[in-house]
């Protein structure tokens, strides 16, 4: 049966395997009732909630999802990828992300999104609007309103660089809806660009500092 089994069936055996409720394996992180979605294949959970979920019914994060996937490979791929796109190359960004296009969490969806950039980027609009259109659906189900922008940014050839600032607002509005997953994410990238700047700021200063004669 382990063959054949879907994440959500794989969760709810080792829960009762384990004689958890639905609350015990939720704990503050998410509800009962997105974790009842999940283990009926209704929803997805992010990357971040699965690890949440694979720890508290002490399983590895690749055995819920599939023996033969390596997520924390396929996390690093994406990462990779959309930084070739920010350094402007779109086709190691499209070779990067390859490994991850068939996924079903929301890593694919950031796949899948990538992709489609890059895919714009190298002169291949009608793929890339492909995979847009199959994704839209997706996420509209999903309830994934940051990834729908995301998505309608990607169709309208706008690039997707925000400032600490979005990326706070982003989260704020995530919070707001409930989404804790992305409210993480974009905390945390709301973080690294301050210290980023920061740390400019700082080298800026000591530069000038060495720079001033005694």
């Amino acid at each position: 049966m382990g063959g054949e089994e879907t994440l959500g069936q794989r969760i709810r055996r080792l829960r009762h395997e384990r004689g958890m409720t639905l609350a015990q394996v939720a704990g503050e992180d998410f509800t009962r009732a997105f974790l009842n979605q999940v283990e009926m294949g209704r929803s997805m959970p992010s990357t971040r909630l699965l690890r949440v979920i694979a720890s508290r019914l002490g399983a590895p994060v690749d055995y819920l999802v599939d023996g033969s996937v390596r997520v924390l490979d396929q996390e690093l791929a994406v990462e990779r990828a959309r930084l070739a796109l920010l350094q402007g190359n779109p086709k190691r960004a499209l070779t990067l992300v390859e490994p991850a296009l068939q996924e079903r969490m929301a890593l694919g969806s950031d796949a899948r999104l990538c992709a489609a950039e890059a895919l714009r980027a190298v002169g291949r609009p009608e793929e890339s609007n492909r995979l847009l259109d199959a994704e839209e659906p997706l996420l509209r189900r999903q309830g994934d309103r940051d990834r729908l922008r995301r998505l309608r940014d990607v169709r309208a050839g706008r690039r997707m660089s925000r400032d600490a600032g979005a990326h706070l607002r982003l989260a704020d509005r995530a919070m707001r809806e409930g989404q804790r997953d992305q409210a993480l994410e974009h905390y945390r990238a709301a973080r690294i660009l301050r210290e980023a700047a920061a740390s400019a700021a700082s080298a800026e200063g000591e530069a000038a500092e060495e720079a001033t004669p005694d």
